[in-house]
């Protein structure tokens, strides 16, 4: 598939994609550290060529419609994370939400693929799936960290895969679908984890305050498995990756004088491709 990747940092979210066979042929981030590692990328060969716009404001989708399957990003945190100011989605910086969420109506994307801090949950994810619906897209999200693929980090994170819901009936506003779990299903839910009970979808947003509570993401295999060739993609939590390698204890692996500081913002604010793969390959067919 086709990736648009908005908000595309140093391009572990594009990495993400390659691991699911997508194929980025186009990206937009305004960090000039950023671009100048997506740009370097391409040249010795590590990313394919695809050009790389600076402003998310003055990109303009509809030449891209019909091109691109997979609408990508992860909007800024800074006024939804613990560490920011608290503003949510409405804040100078996370409210850049609107601007991908214009992008993906302009092009009218297969699927979109989404990821931001967990305190989004009470902070914006209700803005967000109210953009969607309106759309016609449906969506399915979870909270799945680094940790949760045996990296040596937590880097948590709120994923959300949306599709065109070609089957939603209409609904009188204010009478959404309620679908939260009681103790039974809970713990039915705790035994055998399944897509369709580890996710939640559009349609529960009236308890979009429970993910924490009644969310279930299965681990990914052990290093021992994780070596064996991956079929397919659904449920390949691994992607056929060997286990993680070893890091340097100093700075992750932004080591050294000559940039450091831009090495570990980029780190800071990127994905980890494995999960981001991980991500879609488990809500996308939720």
């Amino acid at each position: 598939m086709n990736e648009l990747a908005l908000f595309a940092g140093a391009g572990g979210g594009i990495l993400g994609g390659s691991l699911l066979g997508w194929r980025t042929i186009c990206a937009i981030e305004r960090d000039a550290y950023a671009a100048q590692v997506l740009a370097q990328r391409q040249n010795d060969g590590a990313l394919p060529p695809f050009p790389i716009w600076s402003d998310v404001r003055a990109f303009d989708g509809t030449p891209w419609r019909g091109l691109v399957d997979v609408v990508s990003g992860g909007f800024p945190c800074q006024d939804i994370s613990a560490a920011g100011s608290g503003q949510g989605i409405e804040g100078s910086r996370s409210g850049l939400w609107k601007e991908m969420a214009r992008i993906i109506g302009e092009v009218r994307c297969r699927y979109v693929l989404l990821e931001n801090s967990p305190l989004l949950v009470g902070r914006g994810l209700a803005l967000v799936l109210g953009d969607l619906a309106g759309m016609g897209y449906d969506a399915h999200w979870c909270r799945l960290s680094a940790a949760d693929c045996r990296a040596p980090h937590q880097r948590d994170r709120i994923w959300l895969v949306a599709y065109p819901d070609r089957e939603r009936q209409p609904q009188p506003a204010g009478q959404q679908q309620n679908s939260r779990m009681g103790p039974e299903q809970r713990s039915q839910a705790m035994d055998a984890p399944t897509p369709a009970e580890s996710t939640q979808r559009s349609g529960d947003l009236a308890n979009t305050g429970r993910l924490d509570r009644e969310r279930f993401i299965p681990k990914c295999p052990d290093p021992a498995q994780r070596q064996k060739p991956s079929k397919g993609s659904s449920g390949s939590c691994g992607h056929g990756l060997r286990p993680w390698p070893p890091e340097p204890g100093m700075g992750r692996v932004a080591d050294g004088m000559a940039h450091r500081m831009d090495r570990l913002k980029a780190l800071g604010n990127g994905q980890v491709p494995r999960v981001a793969a991980t991500a879609f390959d488990f809500l996308h067919d939720g």
